[in-house]
């Protein structure tokens, strides 16, 4: 019992130092103090007057500072820092551990340090309940929500005790409903009761790519319970995930089980068990948020013919979720998890497996919880704002007016929340404020509820069905949408908003600006298509290097659905015609490095959905209400701009492959519609003044044979046209 006391001592003190240290530069403030490596239970180990003795083969030490061993040390090999330099020891050493109170702190706050920068490297710090990118998420206002909060609170506190223990509570419910808002309030509540142990909000509208990928998910836990107060107590947990980093810096390279595995899940296996039961006795919680916002999919998969295949959102959700139903399986895992999403189908069927039902419980936001009493509670707080801002009577609205917007609302927070931007129209000082609808009737507030008081009446049906729920929002956004001066163009706009967004989603950079630069015909124009809808989505004002944001993805629903929207849909195929038009319509405008990042033009052209190929036209009358800009372009200017990025000696690689697979996707699109007899004007206008500047610029193009194929035996795909196009990087500042 001595002896395994001795060694759990050592192994609690001198855990920071249990990589080899002749591989790393040793501190200055290590010199003159002799450490001892982890000790092997396999080894001799004794206590002799304050001294440590380990029997070891003397061939196991490196002879010096930055020496390659011969083989791996043992872990119980004694050796002694000193000058910065490792010497071995007698054949049978005694080595004495020489420090002051200060030494096992220096070298454990070393290693805690290293690991917190790791880890914030990695991981998506806006995803974070209390992030700065989160400063404006909706929260429960206070007296709302009350029950649901109620119900979730005691079943962190006590569902332990329960009869069926579940650890995994799924909170779920129709999109609007509030599921955010209450998740965000629970972080809080628990923060302050001690009880939060880490959170992860995913948003697929968020400006971090982060809170969109799967890839940030462990760093971001792990980085908050490595820092959380609780947790750090005792320090085993603390030591052994600074040590999990240590082994394999790469950890964060293997698939989400495996870093789940080691930066979690082992730390508290190894940690002592009084730490882990600490920890589950006051019962603490690991909030996930917005599964279904998790859309970025970053690895292809092999498949059998050595191809690779795209992996799809739900794949990526899935994987998730198997990695937190195998925490949650695991006796030393001390924590409850609550994770919320829509019920989508992929959602839905992961959780109705026998093994997430073992440990799942389910709770679905719908009447019992009396959302109409906290939607009438949001009202009479906005309207109380309102009132006050813009000096209206203490009776306006009348209490039948706001019950009907409470019976619209059919338990959808996000009808109560946009009915409200709505009516208080532009903040003071937005850039939105100047763009008010043409409409004279829309001026005030009190005209705006008129406008949303007099929408048609819905169809009857069932209180509180989904049917009933979507139709009160399609009313609402259709009558916001018909506010603006040109509905058409507006709905445009926002259909390539989304388009180039998707860019974003897999690392372009769909800024305000660069929209602006793309899409506006003449300056002004967003603010004429976009201003009347600033309740539907953030507008950045033009000094600000931000994204447009949808305030909700149920807008987003609405017009990517052809039922639901109506005479207002605007399809894919128009969208991207109307996208790939502008960008010749506006060349003049970006032609300039810098207004379109080629990165972003790399990424829209490159996943876009199968048969939504940019700049391939869907239709001979698209093509020919384009044709016009396409020949009025400067072609020579705009291969220059791609051409010398491609060739400048300094440009990163990423770049240069971003130029020259735009410039062959152009190369191939323009010659889409030609046949074999003749090519259209477009694609001689094009093709000419492409291969006269690149080989000015000294790049590898088609030779005559490869575009005699081209246009007589097989047409060429960007892929193969892309072996074609190679610059020769030049020397030249």
């Amino acid at each position: 019992m001595a002896l395994r006391a001795l060694e759990d001592h050592i192994t609690g003190t001198l855990e920071t130092i249990r990589f080899p240290l002749w591989r790393r530069r040793v501190p200055p403030e290590w010199k003159g103090y002799q450490a001892v490596f982890l000790p092997n239970p396999s080894l001799d180990v004794q206590q002799r007057s304050g001294t440590v003795a380990a029997k070891r083969d003397p061939s196991d030490a490196p002879q010096s500072l930055g020496s390659t061993p011969q083989g791996s040390p043992r872990s119980g090999a004694v050796q002694t820092i000193n000058n910065c330099d490792i010497t071995p020891d007698a054949e049978e050493p005694t080595g004495t551990i020489i420090q002051d109170s200060r030494g096992s702190a220096v070298l454990e706050e070393d290693s805690y340090l290293a690991a917190l920068d790791f880890l914030a490297k990695h991981m998506a710090c806006g995803a974070i309940h209390d992030s700065k990118e989160r400063c404006d998420a909706p929260k429960c206002m206070p007296e709302t929500r009350v029950a649901v909060q109620d119900e979730i609170l005691s079943w962190v506190t006590d569902g332990h005790t329960d009869a069926d223990p579940k650890r995994i509570l799924w909170v779920t419910g129709p999109a609007g409903t509030g599921k955010t808002a209450i998740l965000g309030t629970i972080a809080e509540r628990c923060k302050e009761k001690g009880m939060l142990a880490a959170t992860f909000f995913f948003s697929n509208f968020s400006a971090s790519l982060a809170r969109r990928s799967k890839t940030y998910l462990v760093a971001t836990l792990a980085y908050q319970l490595l820092q959380h107060e609780r947790l750090g107590r005792d320090g085993g947990v603390r030591a052994h995930t600074c040590q999990a980093i240590r082994r394999d810096p790469a950890v964060l390279q293997r698939r989400l089980q495996t870093q789940l595995d080691e930066l979690i899940l082992q730390p508290f296996r190894h940690a002592a068990s009084t730490e882990a039961g600490s920890i589950r006795q006051h019962q603490m919680v690991i909030i996930i948020d917005g599964l279904d916002e998790c859309d970025r999919v970053e690895d292809d998969v092999p498949v059998g013919d050595g191809s690779r295949e795209r992996r799809t959102k739900e794949d990526e959700q899935g994987e998730i979720l198997s990695a937190i139903l195998h925490a949650a399986k695991d006796p030393s895992f001390p924590f409850a998890i609550i994770i919320a999403s829509r019920p989508e189908l992929a959602i839905r069927e992961f959780f109705n497996t026998s093994a997430a039902q073992a440990t799942t419980r389910e709770l679905f936001l719908d009447e019992k919880y009396d959302p109409g009493a906290d939607i009438r509670l949001f009202y009479k707080a906005k309207f109380a704002y309102i009132r006050r801002r813009f000096n209206l009577p203490p009776e306006w609205p009348g209490m039948e007016e706001v019950l009907f917007l409470v019976e619209n609302a059919s338990g959808q927070f996000i009808y109560a929340t946009t009915v409200m931007r709505f009516v208080e129209g532009p903040s003071l000082g937005s850039s939105t404020q100047n763009a008010l609808p043409i409409d004279e009737g829309l001026r005030t507030p009190h005209q705006r509820l008129a406008r949303i008081l007099e929408l048609p009446a819905r169809a009857q049906q069932a209180p509180g069905t989904m049917a009933r729920s979507l139709e009160a929002l399609d009313i609402l956004y259709s009558s916001v949408l018909q506010t603006c001066a040109e509905p058409s163009l507006s709905m445009q706009w926002v259909c390539a908003i989304r388009i180039l967004g998707e860019g974003h989603a897999h690392g372009g950079l769909a800024l305000a600006a660069h929209m602006r630069a793309w899409l506006e015909r003449s300056p002004g124009e967003e603010m004429y298509a976009l201003g009347p809808l600033s309740s539907l989505l953030y507008i950045p004002p033009p000094d600000r290097v931000e994204c447009h944001v949808f305030y909700h993805k149920s807008f987003v629903d609405f017009f990517e659905d052809e039922f639901r929207c109506g005479e207002l849909y605007v399809s894919p195929e128009q969208a991207y015609d109307f996208v790939a038009q502008r960008y010749f319509q506006t060349m003049e405008n970006h032609l300039d490095i810098g207004k379109i990042p080629s990165d972003m033009m790399y990424y829209t052209l490159y996943y876009s959905p199968q048969g939504l190929d940019l700049f391939v036209f869907s239709s001979e009358e698209a093509f020919k209400s384009a044709e016009p800009a396409m020949l009025a372009c400067d072609v020579r200017r705009w291969a220059q701009s791609f051409a010398r990025v491609g060739t400048h000696a300094e440009a990163e690689e990423g770049r240069r492959h971003y130029s020259r697979f735009v410039i062959a996707r152009m190369f191939c699109a323009v010659h889409l519609r030609c046949t074999m007899l003749r090519c259209r004007r477009v694609c001689k206008h094009w093709r000419e003044a492409i291969l006269d500047v690149l080989a000015k610029e000294g790049w590898a193009v088609p030779s005559p044979v490869d575009l005699f194929r081209d246009r007589w035996i097989s047409r060429d795909s960007t892929e193969t046209m892309l072996e074609f196009f190679v610059p020769t990087p030049s020397t030249q500042e």
